[in-house]
């Protein structure tokens, strides 16, 4: 059994009822107690601990060398942490360096690990708040080897994702004696996985306080939006990779429809760096690792042309028409990528104008931006006879862009006299935070043109100052997140070979950009 555990700092016994109220009702199996910066007897937390005998508790006292608050002397730490955990049955967590120091420490520590069990409750632990040491199983197998019967936990700075493949093979091969975390929110996989892989715990924060460790989660995050309770061994992984992907909507879509559809999976946010052929390390590394049972990735910024590269020859044609990736399917060791944006974008369209695909011929569409976004929506509007134009600022991008899908380019400042029928911004210029931006000045957005719609691509938030600006010029509207939901259930169909309930979906979102909007 994999633990969940919620871990608080406490600085009054006072406030244990209440912490522990909280962490048990979002669902923690155990709590950890850092009592680092405790103020009063430390064997006022000993005789809580003894009035909740059916609880699991870990108790630390964490020197300020490995992140913790404590300054004092060793010997003053030590003996704290016996005060507070004297015939209470609670694990102890104890620094693997201090551990080592002396006889003598060792001696008091294994006793405060024994008062009240029949058996040692010894956690080692290891933190490396500067990047992944260099060898991580080598420190595991020491930690070991000084206690064999402790549990051996290690937490490091993981820098990208691949920083953290170390701490999940050392999961996979000694499981439930085995703690070891990637910090920061490149590691947010190695904190879900880890009941899969089967480690011993995993931690969490209870929310409204402090984390006390890098990139933690909450607990209701994990029960609720990653179905904690629900994974096992046999559990499927999906996710989304792109940086940034803190911001996305898709874990909170996803998990939805999984949980509707009764699927054995969890979809996470993966944060995957452009630099140093970051995508392709980070798949490459995933192929080696078949136990990780990843079934799908969605794709995003900046890695959609890296998905197309690295899939290859089993990509779809609009994939390869367009330049790029949005979906990789693996499935029965065959991998294929896709893309959903396209057919989503001109769904989107279609339907905000009341209209069927085949009614957009000779529409004229002014698109703004020459990415990888601006490419799915120019090959989807090519294909049904749209009339366009595409501003923007690499003028070598726009060039390409125009003579690829036959159609017009133009100047960023061009886009000033645009008079198209149809408005689509596929920059992020107006995205969150920076919400207070558009890519078209107010008095420029209309002009002397009846524009039928102003389209865009962002949906966080939902109405951007661009789309807020043209609805008080009377012009209708659409963000992206029709769009992104139909791409999204595409890709679930592709994955599940089922389509999920779109309109769930839909209302699911709406209600938690309208909350954003409002707070």
């Amino acid at each position: 059994m994999t633990r969940l555990v919620a871990s608080v700092f406490v600085e009054s016994a006072a406030d244990l009822d209440a912490m522990a109220s909280r962490a048990w009702s979002q669902g923690a199996d155990a709590i950890e107690l850092r009592i680092d910066a405790l103020e009063g007897d430390p064997s006022e937390i000993a005789t809580f601990l003894r009035r909740h005998p059916d609880r699991t508790w870990v108790v630390t006292c964490r020197g300020d060398a490995e992140g913790g608050q404590f300054s004092g002397t060793m010997s003053d730490r030590v003996a704290r942490l016996i005060a507070a955990t004297r015939e209470t049955g609670a694990f102890v967590d104890f620094e693997f360096a201090d551990f080592q120091r002396s006889d003598n420490i060792r001696q008091k520590v294994i006793l405060a690990a024994t008062s009240g069990n029949e058996n040692e409750r010894l956690i080692l632990s290891s933190h490396h708040f500067d990047g992944p040491p260099s060898d991580v199983g080598d420190i595991y197998r020491q930690m070991r080897s000084s206690r064999d019967g402790a549990i051996a936990k290690i937490a490091y700075k993981a820098d990208h994702t691949v920083d953290t493949f170390p701490a999940l093979d050392l999961i996979r091969e000694h499981g439930d004696k085995t703690v070891a975390i990637a910090m920061g929110e490149a590691g947010l996989w190695t904190r879900v996985l880890a009941k899969k892989l089967g480690a011993f715990a995993t931690y969490a924060s209870i929310g409204g306080e402090a984390e006390t460790a890098p990139g933690q989660l909450e607990v209701c995050e994990l029960t609720n939006l990653y179905r904690w309770a629900k994974i096992n061994a046999d559990t499927k992984v999906f996710g989304v990779v792109g940086d940034p992907v803190g911001h996305s909507l898709s874990p909170m879509l996803f998990n939805h429809w999984l949980t509707n559809q009764g699927i054995d999976a969890v979809y996470l946010p993966l944060r995957v760096g452009a630099g140093d052929d970051g995508f392709a390390r980070f798949l490459d590394e995933c192929a080696k690792r078949p136990w990780l049972d990843i079934g799908g990735l969605s794709v995003t910024i900046p890695h959609k042309e890296a998905a197309l590269s690295w899939v290859g020859d089993k990509t779809d044609a609009v994939s390869r028409r367009v330049g790029s990736a949005n979906t990789i399917r693996f499935q029965n060791g065959i991998v294929t990528g896709h893309n959903t944006d396209c057919h989503a974008a001109v769904e989107s369209l279609a339907d905000a104008l009341g209209s069927d695909r085949a009614n957009l011929a000779g529409v004229s569409v002014d698109v703004l931006g020459a990415g990888g976004a601006a490419r799915a929506i120019l090959q989807g509007l090519s294909e049904h006879g749209c009339e366009m134009t595409i501003y923007g600022r690499d003028r070598a991008k726009v060039a390409t862009l125009a003579e690829a899908f036959s159609c017009k380019g133009a100047t960023w400042d061009d886009r000033l006299n645009c008079e198209g029928d149809i408005l689509v911004n596929t920059t992020p210029i107006g995205m969150w935070p920076v919400v207070d931006e558009s890519p078209m000045p107010l008095e420029s957005l209309v002009g002397s043109r009846s524009c039928r719609l102003v389209f865009d691509l962002i949906y966080r938030p939902a109405k951007t100052k661009l789309l807020r600006d043209a609805a008080s010029m009377g012009c209708k509207t659409l963000n992206g997140l029709d769009m992104f939901i139909r791409q999204a259930a595409m890709q679930f169909e592709l994955w599940f070979d089922r389509r999920p309930d779109v309109e769930s979906g839909r209302a699911l979102l709406q209600q938690h950009l309208d909350a954003e909007t409002q707070s």
